[in-house]
């Protein structure tokens, strides 16, 4: 004969709310749903906005507007999805329904790093693929003419390399404008079968040249650092924004359960 204490037949038992995923997953797909429309109208009003007589107008204002949008689309597309979780799980907890909330805002953001990864690698694979032509192979693979001056600087020294099948003028350029005029000579010299005092001389004289080139090459690096940082806290503020809307949109979604469901009439079914 077993004795269990009386202490053990009083012991209370909590039972944690589980997390429904099929409630997560069907509110990341509304969410999802309500991104892509509310994408599609800002693409139609940048479209409708945009002036072919003034293009960089144009584009500075579609860019700002395009910022602007993309929070409001994650906010806004967000806090829909966590509140759908919400109804979807049909309970009235307010803290179930903001990690379910949270829930459907990290599928969201995982879900969109994959894909912009799976992108960016595919675009990057098609652009290798595209520089390792015949076409690239003639200009060395180099996108150096991202600026007029450098553009004028690889005519210049591709000028000088006409006519011999070793002749590159990327890797010389590329030198110079790392500022290794000492590496660009001897690169110089080894192509066009000179001394490379020859080609040091030949270089001095495309000092204007290489210094625009140069400047012209900072500038741009400096403005692209510029816009990738201002992508970045664009997309850290448009997260950040998402998470606090979708946990909301999760919280107030539990406690409107009841708006949702009470006018509704189930049939009574009677077991036989």
């Amino acid at each position: 004969m077993s004795y269990t204490p009386d202490h053990l037949h009083n012991e209370v038992v909590i039972k944690h709310p589980v997390m429904r995923f099929r409630a997560v997953v069907a509110g990341w797909l509304v969410a999802t749903a309500v991104a892509v429309l509310l994408y599609v109208a800002g693409l139609a009003l940048g479209f409708a906005s945009f002036n072919a007589w003034n293009a960089a107008g144009s584009a500075k204002g579609i860019g700002i507007g395009t910022a602007i949008w993309m929070i409001v689309t994650w906010a806004g597309a967000l806090f829909l999805g966590g509140m759908f979780a919400a109804w979807f799980d049909g309970r009235n907890d307010d803290t179930s329904g903001t990690l379910h909330g949270v829930t459907v805002w990290g599928l969201s953001v995982t879900a969109t790093a994959v894909w912009l990864a799976l992108g960016l690698g595919h675009a990057m694979a098609g652009h290798n693929s595209t520089m390792g032509g015949p076409e690239a192979d003639m200009h060395g693979g180099s996108a150096h003419a991202m600026t007029p001056a450098v553009g004028v600087l690889d005519a210049n020294i591709s000028y000088q390399l006409t006519g011999r099948e070793r002749g590159n003028s990327a890797p010389i350029v590329a030198a110079l404008l790392a500022g290794q005029d000492d590496v660009a000579a001897a690169l110089l010299a080894a192509d066009t079968g000179t001394s490379t005092e020859t080609s040091g001389a030949a270089l001095q004289k495309l000092t204007p040249q290489i210094d625009s080139a140069r400047s012209e090459s900072k500038m741009a690096a400096d403005k692209a650092a510029h816009y990738l940082s201002l992508t970045l806290w664009i997309a850290f503020l448009s997260g950040f924004l998402a998470l606090l809307s979708s946990a909301i949109g999760g919280w107030l979604g539990a406690g409107q359960i009841h708006r949702v469901y009470h006018l509704r009439k189930y049939p009574e079914r009677h077991l036989r």
